[in-house]
């Protein structure tokens, strides 16, 4: 799978691996795993985000399926790995470069991924999707129902605004500060990926559209 473009959407759903280094396992022990766990629950009442499954039954690697329910995923994965790192105390970097995630889209997806996770479960395994740190509601249910689903979505809200300030569009759009607080709006507010922001907000392009969401959140 490919690696997901930073700047993931707040309300996606994403499966998430992360692997050590070859200098040192992840996982040396299941006291190591279920401290794991206990920071999976602690960054989950720091951020809000929704664990539907995990795996940590590999030494050198864990994965995660998580909705982020309005979270910055970077947020969260690097709470969440800084703090891992820190209990570890290893003299190296312990993960071999950034964290890989891929947001999933539709429900087949999110089957078909969440059986790969889990069909490695030992019997009576905590260290795979336990009930007893996984939440069990439809994640598809669970995303924002006010928040904007579509391009088409997106352009009828932007008519709004500017209907309700009595303005063109193209004005509005041309006030960059205005545009700008806008789009980090919207980021924070849809479902849209960056290329569809930048489409939206007058053919910007998805690194453009990153670096004025980063400078405004």
């Amino acid at each position: 799978m490919a690696r997901k473009a930073r700047g993931a959407a707040p309300y996606g759903i994403y499966h998430i691996w992360q692997r050590s280094t070859e200098s040192r396992c992840l996982f040396e022990s299941n006291e190591e795993r279920m401290k794991f766990l206990e920071l999976i629950k602690e960054t989950k009442m720091k951020y809000g985000f929704k664990l539907y499954a995990y795996c940590l039954e590999d030494k050198n690697a864990y994965h995660l399926i998580i909705h982020a329910n309005g979270s910055d995923v970077g947020k969260i994965m690097k709470s969440l790995n800084i703090a891992y790192a820190m209990f570890v105390k290893f003299e190296k970097p312990l993960f071999k470069d950034r964290y890989k995630s891929v947001q999933i889209t539709s429900v087949s997806v999110f089957e078909r991924i969440k059986s790969e996770v889990v069909c490695s479960k030992v019997q009576g395994s905590c260290f795979n999707s336990d009930s007893e740190y996984c939440d069990v509601d439809d994640p598809f249910e669970s995303i924002c129902k006010e928040c904007i689903k579509s391009v088409q979505e997106a352009y009828e809200k932007l008519f709004e605004i500017a209907k309700e300030t009595q303005e063109k569009i193209e004005d509005l759009l041309s006030d960059k500060e205005r545009r700008n607080a806008l789009i980090v709006d919207f980021r924070k507010t849809s479902l849209l990926s960056l290329k569809e922001l930048g489409e939206v907000f007058g053919g910007l392009s998805e690194s453009m559209v990153s670096k004025i969401i980063k400078a405004g959140l």
